[in-house]
């Protein structure tokens, strides 16, 4: 065995050489070279010991301290070759082990990776396709919720417009009645006109026959007066103003015709002007009350559409909900045995791992271990070369 040539931690015989330790068999391979390689230079110095020792018998004085120098390398080398049969030892049990976990695993090869992986990538696939699923589902929910809002929204502006609409029906209603409070009490007013009017026609006849009776009364109360003179011979002279009189009188009554016509036919013109402005307004009133009307129509027409709509929106909001919620359940029922396989995939992954971490540590330790006895056993190869060619000169 060359001075320089050692196993690595990975590795088997041959300098800088690696053996793979993927498997529980390539690492029980690798311990078997180990120990086949350590005790191999151990054999070979202890079988060259007792002959350096012979050789060495006859040396002068002057060698006593190679002598014990040797001695206790002798010692330490006995002590190495212990060792070496410990970690044989240790090796072998390791070896057990390994052969105990392949025959539980029924896999000598190592596990199959790839095979694992396989569902696993399905299941990764069929997660991506769920959680695209459920986003799509999602934006629909957040679209109908804009929309719902969005009909929320006009629903509120209707609403706010139709109380506006009932707040101008009422004040037109208002109106109307004021109007119609207006109207009876022209109809009053006018009522009260002809009242006066009649009186007014009815003092005129009055008049009328008052002035025929003091018209017929003066002229027999002259005839009467003129026979008394004429009986008793009196001779009188009276300025008759008969004429004057019935002018007055006419005059009078002329007057009293010509007021009652204008006051008549004032009285026309201003009820006939004011149930014109009346009629105007009440026409004005209930064109503008039909059309609040109609329009209130279209807006209850609109209101009970837009409920309708609402409700339709919030019953298919209901139903999307609930088909949601069962997508859930549903995959959620169906991703729990996968859940479950994962999780004990993941447990064995992590007990190989620290299986493996330990395996590699105690690996490390042994090829310290190792190195340090190929390094004596090396010291003690030259000590020995050194004093066969001493003895040899």
């Amino acid at each position: 065995m060359t001075l320089n040539s050692s196993a690595s931690l990975y590795g088997a015989r041959g300098r800088g050489a690696k053996a793979s330790v993927a498997s529980p068999e390539g690492l029980r391979n690798m311990l078997r070279n180990e120990t086949e390689r350590d005790s191999a230079p151990a054999l070979v110095a202890a079988q060259a010991a007792p002959p350096a020792a012979a050789a060495a018998a006859p040396a002068p004085a002057a060698r006593a301290d190679d002598k014990q120098t040797l001695r206790g390398l002798n010692d330490r080398l006995s002590g190495f070759l212990a060792r070496v049969k410990q970690l044989q030892e240790e090796n072998e049990y390791l070896e057990r082990q390994i052969d105990e976990i392949l025959s539980k695993r029924k896999t000598p090869e190592g596990r199959d990776w790839d095979k694992v992986e396989k569902p696993l990538e399905d299941l990764k696939q069929r997660l991506k396709d769920i959680t695209m699923d459920n986003a799509r589902l999602l934006i629909e929910m957040d679209n109908t919720l804009m929309a719902n809002n969005d009909l929320k929204h006009k629903l509120e502006d209707e609403k706010r417009a139709q109380e506006v609409l009932l707040n101008d029906l009422e004040s037109i209603k208002k109106i109307t009645e004021e109007m119609n409070l207006k109207c009876d009490q022209t109809v009053r007013e006018i009522d009260m006109v002809k009242d006066e009017v009649e009186r007014l026609e009815q003092d005129h006849k009055i008049v009328r026959l008052h002035t025929n009776t003091y018209t017929n009364t003066p002229s027999k109360e002259v005839d009467i007066l003129r026979e008394k003179i004429r009986d008793s011979e009196v001779k009188v002279e009276i300025e008759s103003k008969m004429s004057d009189l019935s002018q007055h009188i006419k005059k009078i009554r002329a007057q009293y015709d010509k007021l009652a016509e204008r006051n008549l036919k004032e009285t026309e013109e201003w009820y006939k002007a004011k149930f014109e402005n009346i009629k105007v307004v009440e026409a004005q009133n209930t064109e503008a009350l039909q059309s609040g009307q109609t329009e209130l129509k279209d807006l209850m027409k609109q209101k009970q559409t837009l409920t309708m709509k609402i409700q339709s929106l919030n019953s298919m909001i209901q139903n999307l909900e609930e088909v949601l919620k069962n997508i859930k359940m549903e995959y959620g029922h169906n991703l729990a045995p996968f859940n479950q396989v994962i999780l004990r995939l993941e447990g064995e992954l992590r007990k190989i791992r620290s299986q493996v971490e330990l395996q590699a540590a105690t690996n490390k330790d042994l090829v310290s271990i190792k190195m340090k006895l190929q390094a004596e056993i090396n010291d003690y190869q030259k000590l020995i070369h050194g004093q066969i060619a001493d003895s040899d000169r």
